[in-house]
């Protein structure tokens, strides 16, 4: 079978290990299979997402069918899109957060979720035979680009226009979310320091994955800016991330506790990704919500199943009663909605947080069953209490301390997730999980 989607659609460097003949043989195939009808398109500022929507665009209309023409958009506007226009389908060309040099595709269904694992099976598995048949009808290109007002409008009217305004610096990551979420925001009444603000191929500035590492400078720009926090998000604004008054880069595990709070949630069912913080599945247990665990990048596959009422995964948040796909910016004016009537409460909630959380990117390509085989022997000495194999390899130890291996689903890296309440114990699982992966490399 054809191997297509990683973890969150198709992606791979331009021209090198993803090419617009392989992107428009994916849509022509979900095109067709979908039916005829209308699909929408969006795409974020890298030079190759501009030349693959127009890929894209012609494979929709070579089935018969019409393309809705979002623009350049971020991710989450072309979710929304896609529900509100009615879309069989919608396609978002982007890397996301990748580096500059990949390219990429995220599709989504009429609901605006990203597509489950069954689904994206089932159109890898047509593209492994000829199933097309020539169309006798070319569709047509719809211009569809106000979408984007739309989308601001109806997230800033979920919020009050705040009467005590805060003052908020937005890193856009160089991305299309610096089209729309210092709007919004605006509009509920903040003051908005844009930053990284300039779509740019380049990403001059930073990176597009939102790290601290790659969020060092605007964490030193911050306290000199006067603003009450800073939200940066990734290169199609699907992710967000915080940076206190000090400078200080807010633990994910906050950001996710005060979406939780600011939704006023006491029931229901909470999605969390395997790689997700205790500290965030604790805080939903206390709010009365049952938690269950998913595979990064599918916690909205599960969401819907489940009926759930929440879903997150490390910088990433899920609002079922606004839409079923990751949104960055619909999360931004949920928390400076809530900070807006308790500003303090940020700092309280980042010293009640004990779970002290790590992540490690290494650049190596592992083989899984050699990986597991190492890491068994080599943490044996700690307690441990369980092996989950839901999603790579995590291993719990009896205090609750866990190490995880994930291989990346769109890059040759393999991520290392480390979290204890003790810094010391937290040191020593990475330390130990680096030696595994390095060990586990393969050329």
């Amino acid at each position: 079978m054809v191997k297509a989607f990683g973890t969150a659609g198709v992606r791979g460097v331009f021209n090198r290990t993803q090419t617009p003949e392989q992107v428009y043989r994916l849509v022509e195939t979900i095109a067709f299979a979908s039916g005829r009808g209308r699909y929408g398109v969006g795409w974020d500022g890298r030079k190759a997402s501009a030349l693959l929507a127009r890929t894209v665009l012609s494979a929709i209309n070579a089935v018969g069918s019409d393309a809705h023409v979002f623009g350049m958009v971020p991710t989450p506007v072309l979710a929304f899109g896609t529900r509100s226009r009615s879309c069989i389908a919608g396609f978002s060309v982007t890397a996301s957060h990748n580096p500059a040099e990949f390219s990429g595709v995220k599709v989504f269904d009429d609901d605006g979720m990203e597509l489950p694992k069954s689904d994206e099976e089932r159109i890898e598995r047509a593209m492994a035979v000829e199933v097309m048949k020539p169309s006798g009808k070319f569709g047509q290109l719809v211009p569809d680009e106000g979408v984007v007002d739309e989308y601001v409008q109806a997230v800033a009217s979920r919020h009050r226009r705040e009467l005590r305004p805060l003052r908020i610096a937005v890193d856009c990551a160089s991305g299309p979310g610096g089209l729309v979420t210092p709007e919004i925001l605006k509009l509920m009444g903040h003051h908005v320091v844009p930053v990284n603000a300039q779509v740019s191929w380049r990403f001059p500035a930073r990176p597009p994955e939102p790290t601290a590492a790659n969020l060092s400078d605007f964490a030193k720009m911050v306290p000199t800016l006067g603003v009450d926090f800073g939200f940066a998000h990734d290169g199609d604004a699907d992710r967000l991330v915080m940076v206190d008054a000090s400078g200080r880069v807010v633990p994910d595990s906050v950001l996710t506790i005060l979406a939780l709070r600011g939704l006023g949630l006491n029931g229901g069912t909470a999605v969390l990704s395997e790689n997700t913080s205790s500290a965030v599945a604790e805080e939903a247990e206390r709010l009365g919500l049952e938690v269950k665990r998913s595979r990064v990048g599918k916690t909205f596959a599960v969401l819907q199943a489940e009926g759930g009422v929440f879903a997150a995964e490390p910088s990433k948040v899920v609002d079922p009663k606004w839409g079923l796909w990751e949104d960055g910016i619909n999360a931004s004016a949920l928390i400076s909605s809530l900070l807006a009537s308790d500003l303090g409460l940020l700092g309280r909630v980042m010293e009640e947080v004990q779970w002290k959380y790590r992540q490690t990117n290494l650049k190596a390509a592992v083989k899984m069953d050699v990986l597991v085989a190492k890491a068994r022997e080599s943490f044996r000495k700690f307690k441990l209490s369980e092996e989950r194999r839901l999603d790579g390899l995590k291993l719990v130890l009896g205090d609750g301390s866990w190490v995880m291996f994930r291989p990346s689903g769109t890059e040759p890296i393999t991520r290392i997730y480390c979290e204890s309440k003790d810094a010391q114990v937290l040191d020593a699982l990475t330390q130990l999980g680096v030696q595994c992966v390095e060990s586990s490399n393969t050329p």
